[in-house]
């Protein structure tokens, strides 16, 4: 499997939040419309601390909802957080996952991160009831005006593509249709949510220029996040429904 590169600590969680706000409204107009209802058991895979599990329960209202992920530290900080799901340390890479067929398996920006999305993808699909349908949310492209949140970006995806994924994994399932909605975050908020990686890879940084060029971005972006009126990042998003019969090769 690929590596995740940004963390499961404390302060991964507070990045972690900020993202699940921004995203907030589009997921759940997502999962509104196409998470069929009544469904028995629903999944959400690389459940991270919890955030996408809560707008699950919330929103499709399973009989039984299980989050899964890699990370003991997320599972922890996800129990108090969704009393009613189980949570269970798993690879989503190997299947089948815990808790027999699934009517909704939901995936937000977990693709990026794996090998191979669209096999991966059919892999899953093998283990969904009569019905069911995958939900999944994946970067399509990223626009972000010239200086730290461009350089940002550049660095963060060539740290996913050294971990083994693709930071912008919604080209890869453009063959499967779906559509693309637009998350837009002030350069403030991305200014605050990019920091948390940065203080990571510094801390796993030696010296030279490599922590120099951290260093450069540190304070550009913390000079973004105090700056209102600068030009802002939007998130383009690939939302993609996938069921049993749908042509994944």
């Amino acid at each position: 499997m690929a590596r995740y590169t940004f963390g499961d600590d404390e302060p991964a969680r507070a990045r972690l939040a900020l993202v699940a706000a921004a995203y907030e409204p589009v997921s759940r107009a997502f999962l509104a419309r196409e998470a069929p209802t009544g469904a028995a058991l629903a999944v959400d895979l690389g459940c991270g601390p919890g955030f996408s599990t809560e707008l699950v329960a919330a929103t499709c209202r399973p009989r039984a909802l299980v989050g899964l992920d890699a990370s003991e530290q997320f599972l922890a900080m996800a129990r108090p957080l969704v009393p009613t799901a189980r949570f269970v340390r798993h690879d989503v890479t190997e299947v089948p996952p815990p808790g027999g067929p699934a009517d909704v398996i939901y995936a937000r920006l977990v693709l990026a991160h794996l090998p191979d999305p669209p096999a991966l993808l059919a892999r899953w699909c093998e283990h969904l009831a009569a019905g069911g349908v995958i939900l999944s949310e994946e970067l399509e492209d990223i626009e972000s005006p010239d200086g730290p949140l461009r350089d940002y970006d550049d660095l963060s995806s060539a740290m996913v593509r050294r971990g083994g994924g693709v930071m912008c994994a919604g080209p890869l399932l453009a063959p499967l249709g779906g559509r693309c909605v637009r998350v837009e975050a002030s350069a403030a908020l991305a200014a605050r949510i990019y920091s948390f990686n940065v203080r990571l890879w510094l801390e796993r940084a030696g010296g030279g220029p490599a922590k120099e060029r951290l260093l450069r971005l540190q304070r550009g972006l913390a000079e973004l996040a105090h700056s209102p009126s600068a030009a802002g990042v939007t998130w383009i998003v690939r939302q993609t429904v996938v069921s049993r019969g749908s042509p994944l090769r």
